[in-house]
């Protein structure tokens, strides 16, 4: 009982997160976590079991179990979902639990246990309830759902239309535009629909409450297990879960727009991709360098493919992990590294699928070095340049003029404090162990992918995001070496923790310190980070050279580890709630009640595959096209219909077009002018024969105007049927 009681501490968290929401009651959450248990983590834990082996602990199982579960419940989905037969996808899950029941009893149990030790069981508990209360008392009460809100971040609504999409057919749609194929990773999307599937909770409460929580805590499981696996020390997996859980103790006491880096609840993919590219990389460690059976291989493709339809950084970093190994193997064996050139073979095969078929969103994407710096607040205040991200040529433009000074300091300020995460891991450098160099490849193609690409949204950060947790066990294992070198561990970990809060006071003190330029702020901050840096070495060679004690590895990650979460809170509690507003609110993305009771009241009327045709595609409402923000998600999103046209901004289309006009994609014209023109004309001139080409042509059924976004003929009560209204918006039926 000792090892199931700390695990009560999240589900307490949990309870209180949901009861200080409100907006959703006991039975959905009892409902979703049945089936999580039921249908993801038990039946992929026996099939984890059958193929592989148990790792010795239900904890290790469940977590890497999960992953396989969601799995096997994407190829019913995909199957179920092509055939029409959603409303049955149980049975999928039920099989392998009748299969198993009948002719695998033996793999219900654990025969050899490896229990780990209760303080593990402790620190991983912990730090699930932190993720946890973080996420429902932080980020969830600062994004509430449709209707309850006023403003919505743009991404929740358009991951919310997909999601919708999903649970009508395969290959989806683009919900925005019917009848262009969905070019886009959606495979957490379609996890999210097959959990609808199944409960028949509405996409909405999935997406916004449930969806992310199990895969918060699946996520420090399996991070865990990949720490704990290359370092073969249990504490490092507690390393890992509470460096992944400490950022987000800055949402309990300042408001955010979401959940630290690694994980997300806006960006579901990466939150999805980031497990699987974690799980297989434990199942490749076993089985290219500790023996590990080639039943695996059943779990490793499908798992990767999984991963790179969730996100296109995940395949990547996985290939530079096993090239990078064979490359080592083959500098020191002289020989030729077969098995590791074949897997490299395999997975660059899987990248390539996905990449053609699911990878979506890739366009408008260029190299530049140090594109990434184009996406700090302070940039163009330290360096003038005024590029948008996407543009600007193969090196950084600010390098181009010679603010040289002003992108060091941003550099070395991003490398100190943002992502210290990313590269404390790069202490395995040099040891002899070819898993050291499977972890460094995925990191250096993180830093690689973080460096050089230069996308429209700044999405090249999830290349690093995706590296952290390879990082985070290279550094586990880098300190666990030290430790067992080092006579007096324990103290060495308090005076990190001291040095810690030390250098997070200065951080902090040195941001409240006013500078004539943001540039000279900047470089200030800089020498600051240089020196604390510094004074860390010559407090490790002291310790070493004084003492004659190991342990400055140790030191010097627990450090970087700390300093950024502790900074983080010491300015909130400072400086106080940076946000200000309890709930999102950005007047950009506001959304007026009447529009949202609409769109819920179409969703709740009209017939799952029924085609809208609406003038919502903009944002703020009321600000005409072209020049509007492209990225308005009402009817595809709330109300959950395919649309004629609705916010084009996401679609590859749009995105190629990155930096033309000097617009950035979200602001450029529609790809399909005619399907805008023949909207205009339905709503602010329409006749009996637009009306009918809308129906012939496209298959609309209905027509959502919203005053807000353009004038609505009166003609169209005597040529449609005035189905609702309520405030600015009416809604016509075309018929049958």
């Amino acid at each position: 009982m000792r090892r199931y009681v700390p695990w009560l501490l999240p589900i307490l968290v949990l309870a209180a997160g949901f009861a200080s929401l409100g907006d959703v009651g006991a039975g959905p959450l009892v409902k979703y976590a049945a089936y999580f248990v039921g249908a993801i983590a038990l039946p992929g834990t026996l099939l984890l079991r059958a193929v592989w082996r148990s790792t010795g602990n239900w904890a290790e199982d469940l977590g890497l179990g999960s992953v396989v579960g969601a799995t096997w419940q994407l190829i019913g989905w995909a199957i179920f979902t092509a055939l029409g037969w959603q409303r049955w996808l149980i049975i999928w899950p039920a099989l392998v639990l009748a299969g198993f029941a009948i002719a695998g009893r033996k793999y219900w149990r654990i025969t050899d246990p490896k229990p780990l030790p209760v303080l593990w069981t402790w620190g991983l508990a912990v730090s699930a309830a932190v993720m946890v209360g973080a996420t429902t008392l932080g980020v969830m009460a600062y994004h509430p759902m449709p209707p309850n809100g006023e403003a919505y971040y743009p991404d929740l609504l358009y991951h919310l239309s997909m999601v919708h999409e999903l649970t009508r057919a395969l290959p989806p749609e683009t919900p925005q535009v019917v009848g262009e194929p969905l070019d886009y990773h959606w495979f957490a999307n379609a996890d999210m629909a097959a959990a609808v599937d199944v409960t028949r909770l509405t996409p909405m409460v999935v997406l916004f409450r449930l969806w992310i929580l199990p895969w918060l805590v699946v996520a420090l499981l399996v991070c865990a297990t990949l720490a704990r696996q290359v370092s073969r020390t249990w504490w490092t997996g507690v390393l890992a879960a509470l460096a992944l859980a400490a950022p987000q103790l800055f949402l309990l006491v300042d408001t955010s727009v979401n959940l630290a880096p690694p994980v997300s609840l806006l960006s579901p993919s990466q939150t999805f991709g980031m497990i699987a590219a974690v799980a297989v990389a434990v199942f490749l460690i076993d089985l290219l360098f500790k023996g590990g059976s080639r039943w695996l291989w059943l779990l490793i493709v499908p798992i990767a493919i999984v991963g790179g339809g969730s996100k296109p950084t995940v395949l990547p970093l996985l290939v530079a992990a096993v090239g990078l190994a064979a490359l080592y193997l083959l500098v020191t064996t002289r020989r030729l590294p077969w098995r590791l050139i074949g897997t490299t073979a395999v997975l660059l095969l899987v990248g390539a699928v996905t990449f053609l078929t699911v990878a979506g969103s890739t366009s408008g994407s260029h190299v530049q070095f140090l594109a990434v710096l184009k996406s700090l607040p302070v940039y163009t205040a330290a360096t003038g340049d005024t590029t948008q991200p996407g543009a600007g040529g193969l090196i950084l433009p600010a390098l181009s003029h010679g603010a040289v000074l002003g992108t060091l300091s941003l550099l070395l300020g991003l490398l100190l404090t943002l992502q210290a995460m990313s590269w404390a891991g790069l202490g395995v450098v040099g040891r002899k162990d070819v898993v050291a160099w499977f972890l460094l490849g995925a990191m250096v193609a993180g830093w690689a992918g973080y460096l050089l690409v230069d996308h429209p949204s700044v999405s090249e950060s999830y290349f690093v995001y995706t590296a952290a947790p390879f990082s985070l066990a290279g550094a586990g294992w880098f300190a666990a070496t030290s430790a067992r070198k080092a006579s007096r561990p324990v103290p060495i970990a308090i005076a990190a923790f001291v040095l810690s809060i030390c250098y997070a006071g200065l951080l902090v003190w040195v941001r409240g310190v006013p500078a004539p330029s943001t540039g000279r702020q900047l470089w200030f901050s800089t020498q600051l980070l240089l020196a604390v840096l510094g004074i860390t070495l010559v407090l490790v060679l002291a310790w070493r050279l004084f003492f004659r004690q190991a342990g400055g590895g140790m030191l010097v990650v627990l450090v970087l580890l700390s300093t950024a979460p502790i900074s983080s809170l010491l300015q909130s509690a400072v400086r106080g709630d940076t946000e200000k507003a309890p709930t999102y609110r950005a007047a950009h993305w506001w959304v007026y009640p009447d529009e949202a009771e609409a769109a819920l009241w179409l969703g709740q009327n009209s017939a799952a595959t029924d085609v809208v045709a609406t003038n919502t595609w903009c944002r703020p409402a009321g600000r005409p096209a072209p020049g509007c923000d492209a990225r308005g998600y009402l009817v595809s999103g709330i109300a959950g219909r395919r649309t004629l046209i609705e916010g084009w901004a996401y679609t590859n289309q749009a995105m190629a077009k990155q930096g033309e006009g000097g617009l950035r994609y979200t602001q450029q014209p529609s790809p399909w002018p005619d399907r805008v023109a023949l909207t205009e004309q339905a709503l602010t001139a329409p006749t009996p024969e637009v009306l009918q080409r809308l129906r012939a042509q496209y298959g609309v059924r209905w027509l959502y105007a919203d005053a807000r976004n353009g004038p609505v003929a009166p003609a169209l009560d005597q040529l449609a049927v005035l189905r609702h209204s309520i405030g600015k918006v009416r809604i016509y039926d075309l018929g049958e």
